[in-house]
């Protein structure tokens, strides 16, 4: 299509024709880069994302609660002086935040109808090299 219009540009002087290519480019542009601004959101759509980012934080309190509670079982019983305590806190944190960080990808993912991840239905098919040399 771009080479159509390549080759009408230079018949027909093509200053007007690229001015107007410019133009239909820079409306698409505008119109898909339109972005509703956060204040005209619905109130169920504002109490959605309040909900799922409270609910978010109060599992995240939880387990690293529970956590704690289990090292500090687990130093007074074997008189680790604290250690299985930071331990299983250490633990908490890194494993809830990449379980809550690997549900919101998904999410979002869904959301956009797309995966993040790569199988035989989103690979690219292979992209064959041209052959330019000819044996005449």
């Amino acid at each position: 299509m771009v080479q159509n219009e390549l080759a009408n540009e230079t018949k027909t002087g093509g200053a007007k024709s690229a001015l107007d290519r410019l133009e239909r480019h820079a409306s698409k542009l505008s119109s898909a880069s339109s972005v509703q601004p956060t204040d005209q959101e619905s109130p169920a759509a504002r109490a959605s994302g309040l909900r799922r980012f409270t609910s978010m934080g109060i599992e995240f309190l939880a387990v690293v609660l529970i956590f704690g509670l289990i090292g500090q079982w687990l130093d007074n019983k074997f008189h680790w002086h604290g250690v299985a305590t930071v331990v299983m806190i250490c633990i908490a944190v890194i494993g809830d935040l990449y379980l809550q960080i690997k549900m919101l990808l998904h999410q979002d993912g869904n959301a956009e109808g797309k995966s993040g991840r790569m199988d035989s239905k989103n690979i690219p098919p292979p992209s064959t090299p041209k052959d330019t040399h000819r044996d005449d």
